[in-house]
């Protein structure tokens, strides 16, 4: 991406507020809907004592952890900083960009919910996994994110995938 690339995807929201507003509304409710889901995800498989609990835990938690600290090792500057503009949603954040952990961390939770026995909770993560995607794309557009962000995240979301489906 660079700078005219940038200021024409980001120059309608900064025209009109009222746009930049509801992009900022929609990446609020995304990101809240995953950190609603994945407690009572976690609720549920304690109350019936699945035998995916730990791993629905581990697997998350641990990528979490790696993708921050892959974040403060690239350090990576976001789009508005590198571009000397203020972003479209409300953000100070100095660089740490590579990858976008909110993106990481919905694909994860999608998949924690995807890899479950049951029907609905394996339509639940397909659903979810479109919403991952979704908040990719805003905070792309919103200029916090390079699309190179988002789509490392879903690679290591998608090998967090991979792990549910080889520990034993």
């Amino acid at each position: 991406m660079n700078r005219a690339t940038y200021e024409k995807m980001t120059q309608p929201f900064r025209d009109h507020p009222e746009m930049a507003w509801v992009l900022h509304k929609t990446n609020s409710i995304f990101t809240g809907i995953f950190y609603v889901l994945y407690p009572l995800l976690l609720l549920g498989l304690f109350c019936a004592e699945s035998d995916s609990l730990i791993k629905t835990l581990m697997i998350p938690s641990a990528g979490f952890l790696l993708v921050s600290g892959l974040r403060l090792l690239v350090n990576r500057p976001r789009p508005y900083e590198r571009f000397g503009l203020s972003p479209v949603i409300p953000k100070d954040t100095k660089g740490r960009s590579f990858p976008s952990r909110h993106v990481f961390s919905a694909a994860i939770i999608a998949a924690a919910f995807f890899v479950q026995q049951e029907p609905w909770l394996i339509g639940t993560g397909a659903a979810l996994f479109v919403c991952a995607l979704v908040l990719g794309a805003l905070r792309v557009i919103a200029g916090v994110h390079y699309v190179s962000d988002v789509a490392a995240a879903l690679v290591c979301a998608g090998i967090g995938l991979a792990t549910f489906y080889i520990w034993p």
